[in-house]
C-alpha cells in the first residue's frame, strides 16, 4: 500500500531515481541535492506533487523545521531539519513512489512521517517553475 502524497508527508528519496522517472528541480543541476534526503511534500494533485528535500545542518538561506512539529520514525524525528526556498522538486506520483523505494524510506503508510500542517513550507516561498517544463 503507498503513501498518500499530501502536503506535511516526508519520504526519504533518491534524487537519481526522481530524475530517471522524469522528475524535474528548480535549480541548476550542480546545486541539486545528490545522495538521499528526506523531502517533504508541499503541494500536490492527482498526478503530481512538489516536494523540498531536507537537511540535517544549516546553510545561507535554510529555514529550521521545529522539532515539535515532526511525526513518524525515529530516523525521522531524531535529527533537527531545515529547507532551503530556492530548490524544489516536481515529480509524479509514480517518479516519488519508486525514488522512496529506492532509498529503502523507513515510513509505512499506518506511521507515516509527517510535518505538521502549519509548518509545512509554503509553495510561494519557492520558485514558480513555470519555465520548467513538466515530462
Amino acid at each position: 500500500m503507498a503513501h498518500v502524497h499530501a502536503p506535511g508527508l516526508v519520504l526519504r528519496m533518491d534524487p537519481d531515481e526522481l530524475l530517471n522517472h522524469g522528475a524535474q528541480c528548480s535549480c541548476d543541476e550542480d546545486l541539486a541535492v545528490r545522495a538521499q534526503h528526506f523531502f517533504v511534500c508541499i503541494e500536490s494533485d492527482a498526478k503530481q506533487g512538489f516536494w523540498a528535500p531536507l537537511f540535517t545542518g544549516t546553510a545561507q538561506g535554510t529555514r529550521e523545521i521545529p522539532h515539535a512539529a515532526k511525526s513518524g520514525n525515529p530516523r525521522w524525528t531524531g535529527s533537527p531539519v531545515h529547507y532551503h526556498p530556492g530548490q524544489l522538486w516536481r515529480a509524479s506520483h509514480k517518479a516519488v513512489q519508486r525514488a522512496a523505494e529506492a532509498a529503502r524510506d523507513p515510513s509505512t503508510p499506518k506511521q507515516p512521517n509527517r510535518i505538521a500542517a502549519a509548518h509545512v513550507p509554503r509553495r510561494d516561498e519557492f520558485p514558480a517553475m513555470d519555465d520548467v517544463p513538466a515530462k
